[in-house]
């Protein structure tokens, strides 16, 4: 009967109460005999005393599981949404640390990295599960290192937001070992787990190329200038001596004049064209490409360079091969300058090479970068490392024989159709020179 009362609703309980409330009534008004009917009255009566304890027990308790089953619904739901609003929130912070245009590298206060960006991996090469335990100074040029992990401990003892090695050429090393200018600004947060460093790195290749070139055009158009006013003056009395001094060697041979006075003549002649086609490279190294421009296709200027200087390589058992792209576009340039400038690098190449060796020419379109290329690569001597930054500087040259202007005239002339002239060449591995030129002033494709 209990258990059935409290397995049903507390309607049916409370009709159960009533019924014996009401058979209690009924009993006590039958009975004739109030003492015999005692015992059934007292049995009535405490059965409907208990049913009406179960009946508020049991809606007590069916109170207490409602509230109960609220709470923990309304707990639920609420740490449903909380972790629902966090996970929106690392979305969001995830989001902004792939979508940054710096690298970003996070770091343990042992140097351990701890996390990157993909701009780190795009900028250094690495995977980023390559690079998660590392210490931070794998990113740094190894005769940076040591110094490195010095400032890293005084920053973690002392972190606070700052630029990093300001006035300072700072490097950053990519996984293949190239080495490029970055710059760095750090910052820090503390976390359950410690310190974090955070640094935000710039690959400022680009800006340290354009104000190198930017100087070096300010240094030419300078010398420029210069070497114009001190060629017209020399060529001038340079041409009269060697002039004269051609008269005098045949005047020589007709009088008979003594062997050693002929061996003076010629040492003064050649010294004299000598110092003329020094002057000769100042008035080019002045003027640049001052020639009328039109419709240039530089796969024929490399094939009539090629054909010019095909005997004389030969003869240095150097042989000339060409790779040129047949969909070149021609560009609006001065073929005059250009070819002085391919015929340079040829005359260069040779001079690597006193044992002979391979020159190529390379031409091609690149059309996703609207622009045109020509490459000289060679098999030659190289260039030292610490020669290659001087190798575009005015009067810089290894060659006892060198004016040091060919270089710096061929710089000038790509700068002045608005292309580049990049070179990269490794001692005992030969050099290899990149003229690009842009195609917003091409005609056809």
């Amino acid at each position: 009967m209990i258990s059935w009362l409290l397995s049903n609703r507390a309607g049916l309980a409370f009709s159960l109460a009533a019924a014996l409330a009401l058979a209690i009534a009924i009993i006590a008004i039958a009975a004739r005999d109030v003492e015999q009917a005692r015992p059934v009255l007292l049995a009535l009566a405490t059965l409907a005393g208990v049913t009406v304890v179960l009946l508020l027990v049991l809606l007590v308790e069916r109170r207490r599981r409602a509230n109960g089953v609220s709470i923990e619904a309304r707990d639920v739901t609420a740490r449903t949404q909380a972790e629902e609003s966090l996970r929106r929130s690392e979305a969001t912070s995830r989001a902004f640390l792939e979508s940054a245009s710096e690298s970003i590298v996070v770091a343990d206060a042992a140097g351990r990295i701890v996390l990157v960006n993909a701009r780190t991996e795009t900028m250094f090469g690495y995977a980023r599960a390559e690079l998660i335990g590392q210490l931070v100074e794998v990113l740094i040029p190894a005769p940076l290192r040591e110094r490195h992990v010095a400032h890293r401990a005084t920053y973690m003892a002392a972190p606070r937001i700052r630029s990093m090695g300001r006035g300072l050429d700072l490097a950053g090393l990519k996984k293949d070992g190239t080495e490029f200018p970055v710059e760095v600004s750090l910052s820090y947060v503390g976390t359950d787990e410690g310190t974090r460093a955070i640094a935000f790195v710039t690959d400022i290749s680009e800006r340290v190329a354009f104000q190198k070139a930017a100087r070096q055009a300010d240094k030419l158009a300078a010398l420029g200038t210069l070497s114009a006013g001190i060629a017209h003056e020399i060529n001038n009395p340079i041409g009269i001596i060697t002039s004269r001094v051609e008269v005098m060697m045949l005047e020589a041979e007709e009088e008979g004049l003594p062997a050693e006075a002929r061996k003076d003549l010629e040492v003064i002649l050649r010294h004299a064209r000598r110092v003329g086609t020094i002057t000769q490279g100042l008035l080019s190294f002045a003027r640049q490409s001052s020639g009328t421009r039109g419709a240039v296709n530089l796969n024929q200027i490399a094939e009539e360079i090629v054909q010019l200087v095909r005997k004389d390589m030969s003869r240095a058992r150097v042989e000339v091969t060409t790779k040129l792209d047949k969909t070149m576009p021609t560009i609006v340039a001065d073929a005059n300058a250009i070819g002085q400038v391919l015929l340079n690098l040829l005359t260069n190449a040779r001079g690597a090479m006193p044992e002979g060796g391979e020159i190529t020419i390379e031409t091609s379109h690149l059309a996703a970068a609207r622009s045109v290329r020509l490459i000289v690569r060679d098999t030659g001597s190289g260039i030292p490392a610490e020669i290659l930054p001087k190798i575009f500087d005015p009067f810089f040259t290894t060659k006892p024989e060198g004016t040091g202007l060919g270089l710096s005239i061929s710089h000038g002339i790509v700068h002045d159709h608005h292309g580049t002239l990049d070179v990269r060449s490794e001692a005992g591995k030969g050099s290899t020179f990149t003229l690009t030129f842009p195609l917003d002033t091409a005609r056809g494709a």
